[in-house]
């Protein structure tokens, strides 16, 4: 008898680990690239539990560890078979040196977002650009032309809210785009009636004064908000 419960009590052990292990991939593979510091956040666990699953999970094949900026901490990636794990429908995610920092601001502004209208209402831009292939239209993206089959072409948010209140598409800007560029893409979000509202959150300096410029001269100041990104290393 003694036997038989104490492989209960592990077999339970191990289903807990399996799902606390698949939560932890689908995070990583719904954001593409995030840090440990995020795992902690949005497991809720401290450092060294954190490390520990990670460390499991890479030794499984389920994650990976990037080391793309010599001067910064590895960051983590689902693998192939990692999204397999988690049941998720998305490829590898495809990140550049370049394009570390956002990837983490957009992170840490999810996060944020999260904490605020709840997990279940935040779509990454990866969970975004599989929901539109499969609905077929767009559900938080700007059209910006025509493709050449004619299917219209989308400008996709770096992550959506779908809030009681109606979509709300995330911009986080921390670089400033060509003037001309920019005003385009703030006239297809005021075409976007799908969308509720649209918030940039940009880097103080330049690429806030060019922001604020393209939704003067596109007169959307009804649809989009304007607000301070978040700083790096840190969720609102």
């Amino acid at each position: 008898m003694q036997a038989v419960a104490e492989k209960l009590v592990e077999s339970a052990k191990t289903e807990s680990a399996r799902s606390r292990d698949q939560e932890l991939v689908r995070y990583v593979g719904r954001h593409g690239v995030v840090s440990i510091r995020h795992v902690m956040e949005a497991m809720g666990v401290g450092r060294t539990a954190a490390y520990r699953r990670v460390a499991a999970c890479m030794e499984g094949g389920l994650l990976e560890r990037l080391d793309l900026l010599r001067s910064e901490p590895p960051v983590l990636r689902a693998t192939r078979e990692g999204l397999r794990y988690a049941g998720l429908g998305l490829s590898v995610a495809l990140v550049s040196s370049g394009a570390v920092d956002h990837w983490l601001r957009c992170a840490s502004t999810a996060l944020a977002a999260e904490r605020h209208f709840g997990p279940e209402r935040i779509l990454s831009e990866r969970e975004l650009a599989f929901a539109e292939l499969v609905e077929g239209r767009p559900i938080a993206s700007a059209e910006v032309g025509e493709l050449s089959d004619g299917t219209p072409r989308l400008h996709r948010p770096d992550f959506a809210i779908l809030s009681k209140e109606g979509t709300i598409a995330v911009e986080v800007e921390l670089t400033p785009k060509s003037p001309r560029r920019l005003e385009r893409l703030i006239l297809a979000w005021t075409r976007a009636s799908w969308v509720a509202q649209v918030q940039y959150l940009c880097e103080p300096g330049q690429t806030r004064r060019a922001v604020e410029r393209a939704v003067e001269k596109a007169g959307a100041k009804g649809t989009v908000a304007i607000d301070k990104a978040v700083a790096r290393g840190a969720s609102r």
